[in-house]
């Protein structure tokens, strides 16, 4: 998985030989922020299920058909709803990952990968979960060092789902 610390590693190894001035720059910019990092990813399992219902229920209202169509991918049902939840609350899990990790590898390897074939077989559309990841970016109320680490992530997806 890709992180700044197994990239300057690895690249280091390919070479055999020690980290230069850049790479060893890189790892220690990961040091210094892994404390936000943490606390971002900490944020994420406090708040990630309460987040996934808030940006659900703004999914509904800013895409309304959403609630009205039938089929087990929209939200005209019980079963329907908890699935949209689930969903949007896999895209936090993950990016709670990346935080952890300090790269966009968990990110990369289990959700971008594949979402367009994935939602095109299932019929989904990635604008509801740019919707939905947006408004946790605008909504999560955290600050400082800890809301950077996690809007990295965030926007990373959202630019990749756009």
């Amino acid at each position: 998985m890709k992180t700044p610390i197994t990239e300057a590693i690895a690249a280091a190894d390919v070479r055999g030989s020690y980290p230069t001035n850049t790479e060893m720059q890189a790892i220690f910019g990961r040091f210094s922020r892994a404390k936000a990092g943490l606390d971002a990813a900490k944020a994420f399992t406090d708040n990630g299920q309460g987040w996934s219902e808030a940006a659900a229920n703004h999914v509904y209202q800013k895409f309304p058909y959403t609630t009205q169509m039938e089929g087990p991918q929209y939200a005209s049902t019980p079963e329907g709803k908890s699935k949209c939840v689930r969903d949007i609350n896999n895209y936090l899990r993950v990016i709670s990952y990346c935080c952890v990790v300090g790269g966009t590898g968990p990110l990369d390897e289990y959700v971008i990968a594949g979402v367009k074939e994935f939602n095109a077989a299932l019929g989904l559309s990635s604008s509801w979960y740019v919707a939905a990841l947006e408004f946790v970016r605008d909504n999560h109320g955290l600050s400082g060092d800890v809301a950077g680490e996690a809007n990295i992530y965030l926007n990373y997806a959202i630019n990749a789902l756009s």
